[in-house]
Parts: structure tokens; sequence; C-alpha cells
């Protein structure tokens, strides 16, 4: 079998390193969410404004999605392959790191007056580009977590001092309206851009993995899967399929209601960008306060049960947003507010497990298979997730402008948190039958 690691690490990871590495987790998240909920925001506010037109943004952001989830497992087995002496994952990371970051500042930042076509074709590049350097930072960087350490306590160490990095990213993320309002475009894409840099460069400082066993002989190395192979070997992994597209089905939900919230305010409540970062408030304060709940609740009830409880837990709130407006205090704003600190609730449990859960889906691969494929796996499931994410985006799109509207409706917005929420209610049907359900990854 095998096996690469991180110096001589596999137990005792210096508090140091533990940090240098989960940093990655703020950029990760936060570029990632302000796609999901700004790019629609950026480039097709309402019709009269659009910089290109609705249609054409939603094939975009599809066709974005799926040429990224194409490239998920390509860089994900030719990471896994890659034979070199700085190791498997710090090379993509080191290759990729200031042109992803260079291009989170290009996609807020559209050239003036080209008109919508040709800001269009703007846009597609850049998107597609961007999409492209997300994965090639990315995978690899989430790959490296069971290498980090082979000891399971140590590792949920790594993945919740990661968690805490993402939430500041999405701390960062709810001040964006705020942003916005002060500063414009062109201040959020560069502090994207700065925050990019300083995520990841101290995983590239402070981790160095060792050089990988030299090539297997020439036999070994024909038993070796190639891409489509080992791409459709997950498929028959089915603790992963169930992980995959429970999790798909969260993300389009998740992705669904952070779009509704920028219409939400700007059509529905008719107020700056700024009143974004007041309804995020509450909700980001919940999931900090909840995602240690629901830390100390999986050690005790096993992440199976508490996965289901955040699905669940999603799927009864986000509908509570069709109460704004006849709840009996405050005005809408406050409304939405309160409604939104509700909803952060169960969100808080997606902060942590599916990444947990993949863990020791990884693990029951490696024990049946005998060899460490993390990467491939991290981009086979992204195929599940981004496609997933641009669908929302499709949706949003079609029902936000339903019947001929030419901006965001409360109806229509309204029946936009119902479709999210059916959403997360597949998900639970779909991962109600995962099979590994304590850390052991025992077989199913």
């Amino acid at each position: 079998m095998k096996t690469t690691g991180i110096k001589t690490i596999t137990k005792n990871l210096s508090v140091g390193q533990t940090v240098s590495y989960a940093a990655g987790g703020l950029a990760m998240n936060l570029t990632n969410l302000l796609i999901s909920m700004w790019l629609v925001r950026r480039y097709v506010p309402d019709e009269k404004n659009a910089l290109v037109p609705a249609f054409a943004l939603g094939l975009f952001v599809v066709l974005g999605r799926v040429m990224d989830a194409v490239s998920d497992p390509i860089v994900g087995y030719l990471s896994d392959n890659l034979h070199s002496k700085h190791g498997r994952r710090r090379p993509f990371i080191a290759w990729g790191l200031i042109p992803f970051a260079i291009l989170s500042f290009a996609i807020w930042n559209p050239p003036i007056g080209w008109g919508p076509w040709w800001t269009g074709l703007y846009l597609f590049l850049v998107l597609q580009l961007f999409f492209l350097f997300y994965t090639v930072v990315v995978g690899p960087y989430l790959a490296l977590i069971p290498e980090l350490s082979s000891d399971r306590g140590e590792r949920i160490n790594i993945t919740t001092v990661q968690a805490i990095f993402m939430m500041i990213g999405t701390l960062l993320f709810g001040g964006t309206g705020w942003i916005l309002e002060h500063g414009g475009w062109l201040t959020l894409g560069a502090v994207v851009a700065a925050l990019t840099v300083l995520s990841f460069l101290p995983t590239l400082l402070a981790i160095r993995e060792r050089p990988p066993p030299p090539p297997p002989e020439a036999e070994a190395e024909r038993d070796k899967p190639k891409l489509l192979a080992s791409s459709l070997s997950t498929f028959r992994n089915r603790p992963f399929l169930h992980v995959a597209i429970s999790t798909a089905c969260y993300w389009f939900g998740l992705s669904v209601m952070l779009l509704i919230l920028q219409g939400w305010v700007f059509s529905y409540l008719d107020l700056p960008d700024g009143a974004t970062t007041t309804i995020m408030m509450p909700f980001l304060g919940m999931n900090l306060v909840f995602f240690f709940v629901f830390n100390v609740l999986s050690k005790r009830f096993g992440k199976y049960r508490m996965f289901l409880v955040t699905l669940l837990g999603t799927a009864a709130t986000f509908p509570l947003l069709l109460l704004v407006g006849s709840l009996p205090f405050g005005d809408k704003l406050t409304q939405t507010a309160v409604v939104m600190g509700i909803i952060g609730i169960p969100v808080a449990g997606f902060l942590m497990l599916p990444y947990a859960l993949l863990a020791d889906v990884l693990d029951y691969d490696a024990e049946q298979t005998g060899r460490r494929r993390e990467a491939i796996y991290i981009g086979v499931q992204a195929i599940f997730q981004k496609t997933a994410i641009g669908l929302a985006t499709v949706a949003y799109l079609w029902l936000a402008f339903l019947d001929g509207a030419t901006k965001p409706t409360e109806s229509n917005l309204k029946l936009l948190a119902v479709v999210a929420a059916a959403a997360c209610a597949l998900g639970i049907a779909t991962f109600a039958k995962y099979p590994l359900r304590e850390t052991e990854a025992k077989s199913p």
C-alpha cells in the first residue's frame, strides 16, 4: 500500500502547523459563498440594470460549474499520481494561488462600457478560469487532510480548526453588503484577492510533504487505474454516493437561499446592499454558537444522526421566510433577521459534518482497495456539488423573474424558499441509508 506523509507526521501535529493548514478554509469558503450569493447581484440585479442577459448568466454559470466539475477529477487524479520532490499536493497550490487571487478580483470588476455581449464574453472566460483555478488550489488542499495525520482524534482537531477558519470566512462574507455600500465592487475584489493569498500562503510555508516513494515497477504501474477507471470506481463506493448526493442536495438548497437574500434586500425590502449584513449577522451568530453544539453532539450521538438533524432542521426552517410580513413584531427587516437567525441553527452542522463523513468514506475506500485516493474522491464529489450550485443559479434566475417580472418579487422569492427546503428534504431521503454509522469505516 502506498503512503505519503507530511515531514514525519503521523501524530502530534504542532499547533502552528495545524493553524497554518486550516487557514486555507477561510478563502476556500469565502470565495465560494461570494460567487453563490453576489454574482447575480453584480451582473443581473434586475432587467434594466443587467450587465449581461439573465439567460446568458445562467448559461455561463452552469457551463462554468460543469467544466469545473469535469476538471475536478482530472486535477484529483493528477495530484494523486504526481511524483515530485515537493510532494503531491503543495505544487498545485503553489502553481494556482496567484492566478486564483487575480481572478478573484477580476470576476467582480468587468470592463466598463463594453455592452452586454462583450461583457458576457468577459464573464464567461473569467468565470471558467476562476472555477478551474479554484479546483487547482482547493482540491489538492483538501486532499492533504488525511495525510496530515493518521490519528483519528488529531484529524478531528484539524478539521475543527479548519471549520473555525471557514466560519471566519463566512463572517467576512456576512459583511459583504457593508463593503459594497462603502467601497464598491473594486474594494470587494481587492479584499478578496488579498485574503485568498494570505489564507493559503501559510500552508505553503509551514507544511512540507515528504517526497513520495519511487514510482512502482512496471507491473504495479500497469495495475494503477487510469483517470476514467479511477473516477468511475468511486461510484461503486456506496457510502460515498450517499454523502455526495445528499450534500449536493443541501448545496442546491443553501445556494438558492443565499441568492434569495440579495434579491430580498434589493427588491423586496427596497434597502441598500448594507442591509444584507444586518440580516446575515443573526444567521452567522447562530452558526458560530451552534457549530460548537454540533461538535459536542456529533461526538455523543454520531455524525450520521447529526447530519440527518442538519438536513431535517434546514428543510423545516427555510420555509419560515414565508412568514415575513405577517409576524406580530417589528418591521420586515427585523422579521427577516429573526428568521435568518433560526435558519442559522441547523446550517451550523453543515460547516463541519460533510468533511468528517468524507474522511470515514476515504478510510473505508483505503481498506477496500489498498490505495489512498483522497484527491480523486474530492474531485468526483465536486461534480455533484458544483453542478448543484450551478443549477441553483438557473433555478433562481428562472423563478425569481417568473411571469415576466422585471425584478424578483415577494411571491417568487418565497416560492424559491420552498424549493430550497424541498432540496434539503430530498437530501434526507438520500442520506437515510448511509451505512457507515460509526467512525470505524466498516464494510456496509
